[in-house]
């Protein structure tokens, strides 16, 4: 399982070199694999996707309590290593590729409800979680360590300093819930920041999709975050609503003229849109 490293890693008599470019720092604590096994509730009839392996810490764990679990590990010098120490579990899978650029549709193939467990890069946390999201009719559970901030981020609440257009791409389609900090300590070398844990749970009702288009929610969501410092109504604006249309809107909602966009919950925010349609 891997994210950002610089230097050398050892695991046993292997040695890793560094490589930046891959953004990977490698997880080395029992304890912590053991509590993320536990709050993932991974069992014999769970099929599991890993991104970014690394050298393994977890996917030992997940390779002994998992139905299968495919990993996908886009650094060559990884390969063997993982190889050798998982090769010959029937219930493993190594695809040498960038999970970025991999068609994912074909290896959920004849699987539902998997449960995604991996330590991701932080500089491509969205765009995993994005294509990740894509796949929900095959995919029911995410959990991911990423960085502190964005965890708060996808987590937030409304009223929320943290509310952003992330936190609703993820809130839109699945409920999300900060489970722990991990302190950089527990990190081989030790990244600058601290990390944190989270669950991503698929809403199999679809309860906000069914009333609006993503399409149209996130139009005028965007709008809405464009500018932070603004009020929702001077952001809205721009898609050639008139102060006192978004204004009575919110009234109706029973939010100030001068509302912004963290205040909304995803629902309020669609009962809002649809307001402002009539």
């Amino acid at each position: 399982m891997a994210k950002r490293k610089s230097k050398k890693e050892n695991s046993g008599n292997h040695k890793h070199e560094a490589k930046k470019k891959y953004g990977q720092n490698f997880l080395e604590d029992t304890e912590l694999s053991d509590e993320i096994l536990d709050v993932t509730e991974v069992n014999e009839e769970t099929d599991v996707i890993e991104i970014g392996p690394g050298l393994g810490f977890l996917t030992e764990k997940l390779v002994e309590s998992a139905k299968s679990l495919i990993a996908f590990e886009i650094d060559d010098d990884l390969i063997p290593v993982l190889m050798k120490k998982f090769g010959d579990k029937e219930n493993f899978t190594l695809i040498h590729n960038d999970f970025m650029e991999i068609e994912l549709e074909k290896y959920l193939l004849g699987k539902k409800d998997i449960k995604v467990v991996a330590n991701i890069p932080y500089y491509i946390t969205s765009p995993i979680i994005n294509k990740l999201i894509e796949h929900r009719d095959k995919i029911s559970e995410i959990y991911l360590m990423v960085q502190k901030e964005v965890a708060e981020r996808i987590a937030s609440k409304p009223h929320s300093k943290n509310m952003s257009l992330l936190t609703h791409a993820v809130q839109f389609y699945a409920e999300a819930e900060y489970l722990f900090t991990v302190p950089k300590e527990k990190f081989n070398p030790v990244p600058k920041v601290d990390s944190a844990f989270i669950g991503i749970k698929i809403l199999k009702d679809k309860k906000y999709e069914n009333q609006i288009t993503e399409k149209e929610y996130f139009k005028y969501l965007k709008e809405a975050f464009s500018n932070k410092r603004k009020s929702v109504a001077n952001n809205l604006m721009k898609l050639g609503l008139s102060k006192e249309e978004i204004g009575e809107a919110l009234e109706k909602l029973g939010k100030t003229k001068l509302a912004r966009t963290e205040e909304f919950s995803v629902q309020e925010f669609i009962d809002f849109i649809k307001l402002l349609k009539r």
